[in-house]
């Protein structure tokens, strides 16, 4: 403990910027608010400086990437005798600059760009309420009594416990939970060779719907808009310059805002991307497939389809046509609220001025009818031919490290979740929801351990009461975590998880062109800790896991990634770490990747007035156009489907029908309830973070000014929210920057646990929903639910 106050002393002697560190938790009075546990049994002296100092000397920057969102931003690293003292952007790293390559060369010379969660990053790292040591639960679950153990000792118990479960139930009684980025392959491998089917990863609460509705429609799952060079922008449901995926996002719509382009918003709420924005048009949540219908109308029945583009790659126009003829502004006003005037105008606009990017998030992404919803709006993109080329939605081509194969027998039951059979169009990243039904029902079969590593599952999965519910059937459950998170405190076997600057991870970065970063550790842990891949692999050792070729967990992490490296792109880790900013980088950024030739003679060439194929020496070779044989689209039909063949036989409509959400508004509870994420902030992982706090501290319920005079609500009243399941207090924001059909609030706060700070601030938003999913994707729904408020 007195090493402890030393250490945060010392901090404190660096003067770590914003106004002092220890401000927020009172640490200059002395060390009584600590926590006792020891420091994973190492002396801070020990591993506060000597790492850090093996790699840089006394004072250097180091390159690594951010992960405090799922961004992964480049960053490089001041480190000032073993202690952080800064974190700023790596103009190496595309992350933070743009995503089209012959951009990247020219605007990295001006720098790169970090959002206020990656500058705050100091305050995680030295957050003193972080775990310090492995701890054993010892009375009743949730009760909060602990006793300390050592690392090995928790691996021990660890691999006791769930060799018991699986003799006894099987290895496919083990779900595992984790995030979607970090250490993933490891966590996989150690499934595979467990022999359990049940891993999950954060993208089943995030991104899944966009994934699929894109995938059916064209065939990658992640396109990515080329805003930069685009004139006109309509986005729907996507908070991009607050909730910000990627930190080069603000950068290139301003180019794309300063070369003319014009933006358009479409969301319940008038979010900072609504602020920037040319036109805000305020929609009902959970409609916005039959606004993308009802502009699809238009653009069809005055023949402002992009023709050429229809007729060679596209299927299904016919069906799509003839589906759209009624489904006018009009219809979609009733659906939506959107003027129908204001239909007929941006679908006017999307024609007319091209390039042009048409993109969705969660906003749309999380409802229950978000697969079909969101390929209508994918469709609008292929109607106007803007898919692929610049200033439209890129197929990125991406090259990272390759995963290790591993040869093991086939588990002999089926995932818990449904995914595959259930759901064939779900996401390898498993059905949360259906996870957890699994969980309290015992259908189709019973888990009885579970394993969550960097996440707050509790409070992540829509509906918090069915997930504390679904834990109290757990006979074993092991969480990693930084913190003592609400899933934490359920656990049985606690383990202090690795702050991002104290580990590795392989990025290959979002961008349209191949780009590969490395994160790495700068300084040593000063809890003395380990980071998560380690004790995933030294659990697998002592399982001992192992292939049919022998292959467990017997080499280190790092010939582990250096592994995946040499099979993806040729290097080794060393060679990447040595690298301008420690990014590998890979250009150009093609377009209409589609039109790539498959069938052509070995380096020949297309005459383009005749069309005739030439070969090298310029001969022609007899093979017309026709003949030819193109990429095209990564679908089954090679083409741009409006019509999906693979939905239709699975029996869903092939075309993008218009359902309702399934719970909508009723007389009982008349208002639609929506959350958020904003830039301060990341899940529910960053709210003990003492300077994004500052920034934000609470999620009021905002309401629009009309509606709160029909309930007498003023600012700042205290107000409860309800809904069918469940029941909580907030405050009132009035605003006319909200539907006034809809309140909503920022999502992540309401913590129990997790921290001093984070503890009693704000509402839980995720108790409110009924915990349901898309029923083609899988995507968890957390935005869709109906309630009503009334004074405290």
């Amino acid at each position: 403990m007195e090493e402890e106050k030393n250490f945060f002393e010392k901090l404190k002697d660096y003067k770590i910027k914003r106004r002092s560190f220890l401000k927020y938790a009172g640490l200059t009075g002395g060390a009584a608010v600590f926590s006792a546990l020891p420091i994973g049994g190492k002396k801070l002296k020990e591993v506060s400086s000597a790492y850090a100092q093996s790699l840089i000397g006394e004072r250097n920057f180091i390159y690594s990437c951010c992960n405090m969102c799922g961004g992964q931003s480049g960053i490089k690293v001041l480190v000032e005798n073993g202690i952080v003292k800064k974190i700023e952007p790596n103009e190496h790293n595309p992350i933070g600059v743009c995503n089209i390559f012959s951009d990247y060369e020219k605007e990295k010379a001006r720098g790169a760009r970090l959002c206020p969660k990656g500058n705050s990053a100091v305050k995680s790292l030295y957050d003193p309420d972080r775990l310090k040591t492995p701890m054993r639960r010892v009375g009743e679950r949730g009760s909060g009594k602990w006793e300390p153990i050592t690392w090995e000792e928790a691996v021990e118990e660890a691999a006791k416990r769930l060799k018991e479960i699986k003799e006894k139930y099987g290895p496919e009684a083990l779900v595992w939970f984790s995030e979607d980025h970090s250490f993933t392959n490891i966590q996989a491998d150690f499934c595979s060779l467990f022999g359990t089917p049940n891993y999950h990863n954060h993208s089943n609460l995030c991104d899944v719907a966009r994934k699929r509705n894109f995938s059916l429609v064209m065939g990658d799952e992640r396109p990515l808009p080329d805003f930069a060079n685009s004139k006109y922008m309509l986005i729907f449901g996507w908070n991009m310059l607050s909730a910000t995926k990627w930190s080069h996002l603000p950068a290139i719509i301003n180019r794309g805002r300063e070369r003319g382009s014009k933006m358009v918003v479409v969301d319940p709420v008038f979010n900072h991307t609504a602020a920037k924005a040319d036109e805000w048009i305020p929609i009902r949540p959970g409609t916005d497939g039959a606004l993308a219908l009802a502009l699809g109308n238009i653009i069809v029945k005055e023949k402002l389809y992009d023709q050429e583009f229809i007729n060679y790659w596209t299927a299904g126009f016919p069906e799509y046509a003839k589906f759209v003829e009624d489904k006018t502004p009009e219809w979609a006003e009733k659906i939506t609220s959107v003027p129908a005037e204001t239909t007929r105008r941006i679908a006017r606009e999307l024609a007319a001025r091209k390039p042009v990017c048409i993109d969705a998030w969660s906003g749309p992404g999380h409802h229950t009818n978000s697969t079909q919803g969101g390929r209508a709006i994918a469709m609008l993109c292929a109607l106007l031919g803007q898919y692929d080329k610049p200033g439209t939605q890129i197929i990125p081509e991406r090259k990272g490290g390759k995963r290790r194969s591993l040869k093991f027998d086939k588990p002999k039951l089926p995932r818990v979740d449904g995914l595959g059979s259930k759901y064939p169009f779900g996401h390898g990243s498993g059905i949360y929801v259906e996870a957890r039904e699994a969980m309290l029902t015992g259908k189709p079969y019973q888990p009885k351990a579970a394993v969550f590593i960097f996440q707050n599952w509790v409070m992540s999965v829509p509906n918090t009461k069915k997930n504390f519910e679904a834990i109290k059937n757990m006979e074993f459950i092991l969480a990693v975590d930084t913190h003592l998170s609400e899933t934490a405190e359920l656990a049985d076997i606690v383990v202090p998880g690795a702050h991002f600057l104290e580990r590795y991870d392989l990025t290959g970065n979002w961008v349209n062109f191949s780009a590969l970063s490395l994160r790495q550790p700068v300084v040593q842990s000063w809890i003395g800790g380990w980071p998560e891949y380690k004790f995933v692999m030294e659990l697998g050792k002592k399982l001992n896991l192992k292939d049919k070729d022998g292959k467990g967990f017997e080499m280190s992490y790092e010939d582990y990634l250096s592994d995946e490296l040499k099979g993806g792109i040729g290097i080794t880790l060393d060679e990447l770490k040595k690298l301008p900013g420690a990014v590998w980088v890979k250009g150009p950024t093609r377009y209409e990747k589609y039109k790539d030739i498959v069938k052509f003679p070995e380096g020949g060439s297309v005459d383009s007035k005749t069309m005739v194929v030439k070969d090298k020496d310029g001969k022609g070779v007899g093979i017309k156009w026709k003949d030819l044989v193109f990429k095209g689209f990564n679908t089954p039909s090679r083409l741009v489907e409006f019509y999906s063949k693979q939905l239709e036989k699975a029996g869903y409509n092939p075309l993008p029908e218009y359902t309702p959400p399934e719970d909508a508004p009723t007389n009982d509870y008349p208002l639609f309830y929506v959350s958020w994420k904003q830039t301060e902030h990341t899940h529910t992982r960053t709210f003990n973070n003492a300077w994004l706090m500052e920034m934000k501290g609470d999620n009021p319920l905002w309401i629009n000014t009309e509606t709160a005079k029909k309930y007498a609500l003023k600012d700042g009243d205290e107000i409860w929210i309800e809904s069918p399941y469940a029941k909580a207090k907030a405050t009132v924001f009035l605003t006319e920057g909200i539907h006034p059909e809809v309140v909503g609030q920022q999502h992540g706060f309401g913590h129990w646990a997790l921290g001093r700070i984070a503890k009693g601030k704000g509402t839980n938003d995720g108790q409110f929903m009924p915990g349901k999913i898309d029923k083609i994707s899988g995507q968890a729904v957390t935005k869709e639910v109906g309630v009503k408020i009334y004074k405290a």
